[in-house]
């Protein structure tokens, strides 16, 4: 019995570190092309020692687009859209959670169902709603469809299912209202469900290359994903530029894993499944 168990812990690790390694892969392969010269990288892709370091391609990243800028349009887009998910979600769930209502199951599931609907099926109707208000090159078309996630509604319900009613109707014997305690009761002890959905809104907000493709112009509007664009052309192409890029733009997103989510995603999706 030990030897099998000693084997099973063998091939265990064997089967982890190889799956880390599939992983960091391409991970050590972008951070090596930005720092590789166009020759090495064109001849040499995947070698991850680099020889001959440069670092032109991250001055390129300020000498050939406003990169600053576009990094804080992303910023500003992102934590906007978390910041809207976040409230939006917390508000529905709480009500789904806290009352007892005609129909709350079945407007419950037509709201899951809209997880159904193909993202691409919207697109029209959108661009002419947006186009219609006046709202055509700004940052509102990118913020306010985060505010309708339906999947941070069921999560953040499922949370809130937990919360004893005891607390709510200690509150209201000490005379607080819904409103109160929806923020000095549900919010503080749905912290799990609400930094999950912000940090999948910010991640998707951040990561999202095609919805300001479609509403912005001009480059001092435009997101880091779709500036990073402007970096190759019909006649010069350099990936260690796009390389850098992708690479700088990947530093919030590991940050915000490293310090928030790691808190939250094990607490969040476990506290969704333990709730039907």
């Amino acid at each position: 019995m030990r030897i099998v168990k000693s084997t099973r812990n063998i091939v265990f690790w064997i089967v982890l570190l190889l799956v880390v390694a599939a992983t960091l892969y391409p991970f050590l392969v972008m951070i090596s092309g930005s720092l590789k010269t166009d020759f090495e990288m064109n001849n040499y892709p995947l070698r991850l020692i680099v020889r001959d370091p440069v670092v032109i391609h991250y001055e390129a990243l300020f000498t050939v687009i406003p990169f600053l800028r576009q990094f804080f349009n992303s910023m500003f887009v992102a934590f906007a859209s978390a910041s809207l998910a976040i409230f939006i979600s917390a508000l529905v769930a709480f009500g789904f959670s806290r009352y007892e209502f005609r129909a709350k199951k079945l407007l419950f599931l037509l709201i899951l169902g809209t997880m159904l609907i193909p993202g691409p099926v919207l697109l029209v109707p959108q661009f002419q709603m947006y186009l219609a208000m006046g709202l055509f090159g700004t940052y509102v078309p990118l913020i306010l469809p985060a505010g309708i996630n339906a999947f941070g509604i069921f999560l953040i319900r499922q949370v809130m299912s937990q919360i004893p009613y005891e607390l709510y109707e200690s509150a209201m014997m000490d005379g607080c209202s819904d409103v109160r305690s929806f923020f000095t009761i549900a919010i503080p002890l749905s912290k799990a469900g609400l930094g999950i959905v912000g940090i999948l809104a910010f991640m998707g907000s951040w990561n999202d290359f095609f919805t300001p493709l479609l509403y912005l112009q001009g480059e001092e509007t435009f997101t880091l994903p779709l500036g990073l664009v402007r970096l190759q052309n019909f006649y010069a192409i350099s990936y260690g530029a796009s390389l850098a890029g992708a690479f700088v733009s990947c530093i919030p997103i590991i940050l915000l894993l490293t310090i928030v989510g790691q808190k939250y995603f094990v607490s969040g999706f476990m506290a969704g499944a333990i709730k039907g």
